[in-house]
């Protein structure tokens, strides 16, 4: 037994040498910090807006049922529940939706249940983890295309429909797995060149674009209803994820897709037959958040959170030590030459240095002015770009958003003279 802890710890040692080690901050540690970390981007967490709309749902459904009673393939199904998911189908305008625990969660569902045999799963270079553990579990083959690189998405369909019989005749089908903001680089994918391109070499129809909104739930579309409702494009992206977990400051997803879908996943998905079903305390803020985000609250953050992607973009590209240091390669942002032509901005933003020991003693630097950041690590990024993933919030103030630019500038400056 003793030998079994002995590997775990040197597993664990391996990391902490390698400055890989996973150690999540306490609440004390970040009590006194300001957040540049989270993914409560519309700052509806940090704010109590919605532990304030939270107590009032309290109140006003005094018949609320604490517990879960079972699974929801069996009696678990509270009225709720089902509320909230019409309620959110017809926001983001699906003939019905789904909630699950966690965008995880509903990734693996979608993944390990929906492809056949014989089908196909073709997916971006970069898609979540969650995806890629949903594709471990499906019956269907998977294939990669390059990062948002619509001409070998073309490619990997043709050869798809090319060298299987029963795609060409269309008896199964392709799904491809895409994001709307990819969560470490914070680009945006040409979602409009990708549904004209799979309409392209796919005439027949038999693919379907799946779509995975976490990084755009809340903050995009009308009423913050997402990317695929921003371009009116419903109808081609048949199954899609909104997350509750960025954008909305809780947790949690809804799979929007069709009746035949969610019935399939009911029915087929272990981790909903043999696990118990969501509270209505749980999933009560969530209505919460999204009659926040159909607010004229919602469109203020909304439009306050694009002013302050802007501003940090404009400080820190226009600054000449930045220029500089990107001719002498010392550190880069993935977005910094194609910000300014976006229709929207993530608030994620990469700062990549060429040197990866020296991502901690960026972030080390922020910290000491108390602005709190993440560090991410190979293996959850590809090995060779460790990065600091800065996050934006509607709610970081222009002063604390010129403070973190200029303390960047003068730690790269430094690098620079030595």
């Amino acid at each position: 037994m003793e030998r079994f802890y002995q590997k775990l710890k040197e597993k664990l040692d391996s990391r902490r040498r390698e400055a890989r080690l996973i150690n999540p901050p306490s609440e004390t540690t970040k009590a006194d910090m300001i957040d540049f970390s989270s993914n409560d981007t519309l700052s509806l967490s940090s704010s109590r807006l919605l532990t304030e709309g939270f107590m009032h749902q309290i109140n006003t459904h005094p018949d609320f049922i604490v517990g879960s009673r079972s699974a929801r393939s069996l009696d678990g199904t509270q009225d709720y529940l089902i509320g909230i998911e019409n309620y959110l189908a017809a926001f983001h305008r699906s003939e019905t939706a789904m909630f699950f625990n966690s965008g995880f969660d509903a990734n693996v569902a979608i993944r390990s249940s929906l492809p056949l045999p014989g089908d196909f799963v073709l997916h971006d270079q970069y898609v979540h983890a969650s995806i890629h553990d949903g594709m471990r579990k499906c019956r269907a083959e998977t294939v990669m295309f390059r990062h948002s690189d619509v001409g070998d998405l073309r490619r990997c369909l043709g050869k798809i429909k090319e060298e299987n019989k029963s795609i060409a005749k269309r008896e199964n089908h392709v799904f491809v797995a895409l994001e709307s903001f990819y969560s470490m680089d914070g680009d945006l994918l040409p979602i409009e060149e990708v549904v004209r391109a799979s309409r392209e070499v796919m005439p027949g129809g038999n693919y379907l674009l799946c779509f995975d909104e976490a990084h755009s739930n809340g903050l995009v579309g009308p009423n913050g209803s997402g990317l695929v409702c921003h371009y009116g494009l419903e109808d081609e992206f048949p199954i899609r994820l909104a997350t509750c977990g960025e954008g909305l400051g809780f947790t949690g997803a809804a799979v929007l897709c069709r009746d035949v879908v969610k019935q399939t996943l009911i029915n087929y998905v272990r981790e909903v037959i043999f696990t118990t079903a969501l509270t209505s305390l749980t999933v009560c803020a969530v209505r919460v958040g999204y009659e926040i985000l159909a607010s004229k609250e919602g469109e203020r953050r909304r439009h306050a959170l694009q002013q302050n992607i802007h501003t940090f973009y404009h400080l820190l590209t226009t600054s000449k030590t930045w220029s500089l240091a990107r001719r002498k390669n010392v550190i880069y942002m993935p977005m910094e030459e194609t910000w300014e032509r976006q229709p929207f901005l993530s608030p994620i933003v990469g700062l990549i240095t060429t040197d990866c020991e020296k991502v901690g003693v960026l972030a080390d630097r922020l910290a000491d002015h108390r602005y709190f950041t993440n560090v991410v690590h190979s293996p959850l990024v590809p090995k060779g770009m460790d990065r600091i993933r800065l996050m934006i919030h509607a709610n970081n103030t222009k002063e604390q958003i010129r403070d973190v630019v200029r303390l960047i500038v003068e730690w790269v400056d430094g690098e620079i003279g030595g």
